[in-house]
């Protein structure tokens, strides 16, 4: 099962801040994972991200929630500013 993506203006923001590099390994990271979910790591977050998930890509992790086929992409930073 493939994954939709889409996202969320904060963090196309957040995405533009960062080197080209990093950029472009996280955006295959993600689409990596959207279309095998299987086999990359995630995990359900707790407050105050109830209901999101966390991707992790390196040093960076990647906050989603997810709808049937959709994977709406919602913070993209820092592993140290993550839960901040």
């Amino acid at each position: 099962m493939a994954y939709d993506i889409e996202y969320d203006p904060k963090a196309v923001r957040q995405l533009g801040k960062l080197d080209k590099s990093i950029a472009s390994s996280l955006l295959d990271g993600i689409e990596e994972f959207a279309q095998n979910p299987v086999l990359t790591k995630i995990k359900k977050l707790k407050t105050p991200f109830d209901g999101a998930y966390r991707l992790r890509i390196g040093d960076y992790r990647v906050v989603f929630y997810q709808e049937n086929n959709l994977m709406l992409i919602s913070k993209i930073t820092h592993r140290k500013d993550v839960y901040l």
